[in-house]
């Protein structure tokens, strides 16, 4: 993965359900190379909680292309059937912010 492409940023639309799937997976990998992004992921529901957000509403999440990778990875840990749809969908949104962004695709496809 290019420097550039790191930098891609993606709005990872998660489900509470989903979100709490995305903590359990990087849970599971070592502490020292998750727990950054597990700390940026809890802000970011915090301040949605904080100004009231509504807890069964979608939340967006925004991640680089490298974060994007290692939630993913983690994902591809976990059982087949407990993470397939939610694989699906991150590589769907990531696709489609991929379109819209010339040479971005290098991100996702590697990713």
């Amino acid at each position: 993965m290019t420097a550039a492409s790191a930098r891609r940023a993606y709005a990872i639309s998660l489900a509470l359900a989903e979100a709490q799937l995305v903590f359990e997976a990087l849970a599971e990998l070592p502490f020292k190379r998750v727990y950054e992004l597990i700390g940026r992921l809890n802000r970011m529901a915090n301040e949605v909680a904080a100004q009231g957000g509504d807890a069964s509403a979608r939340q967006d999440y925004r991640l680089d292309a490298a974060e994007l990778e290692l939630v993913v990875y983690a994902l591809s840990q976990m059982p087949f059937s407990r993470v397939h749809a939610l694989v699906a969908s991150l590589n769907e949104q990531a696709r489609a912010q991929a379109d819209t962004s010339p040479g971005a695709a290098d991100a996702v496809a590697n990713g």
